[in-house]
């Protein structure tokens, strides 16, 4: 199996891609963002549908889930930067809701 190619992005192509995105903030390497739910509950079932397309790209979040909130961040870690799969991961989940 060929291994996975990734792209690490500078500053300026992340902020181009950036602007696809809504509600998305980059803060230093990392792709970050905040879903509001009205309980936790909600918030458990967004996380769930998250981590079955996480498992999908091998890509997965960290995520902090408290009541009426989800916040999601996105590195690759095995550059320590941000890549193209972290943008393709954050449209999809975007596409959730």
């Amino acid at each position: 199996m060929r291994p996975l190619i990734v792209k690490v992005l500078k500053r300026s192509e992340a902020q181009e891609m950036l602007a696809d995105l809504d509600g998305w903030e980059i803060h230093g390497k990392i792709l970050a963002k905040e879903y509001a739910f009205k309980d936790f509950h909600d918030g458990l079932e967004f996380v769930k549908k998250v981590a079955v397309i996480a498992d999908k790209q091998d890509h997965h979040p960290d995520v902090l889930l408290s009541y009426g909130s989800v916040v999601l961040e996105l590195t690759t870690h095995s550059t320590g930067r941000l890549t193209d799969k972290d943008f393709k991961l954050a449209a999809a989940i975007d596409r959730l809701t």
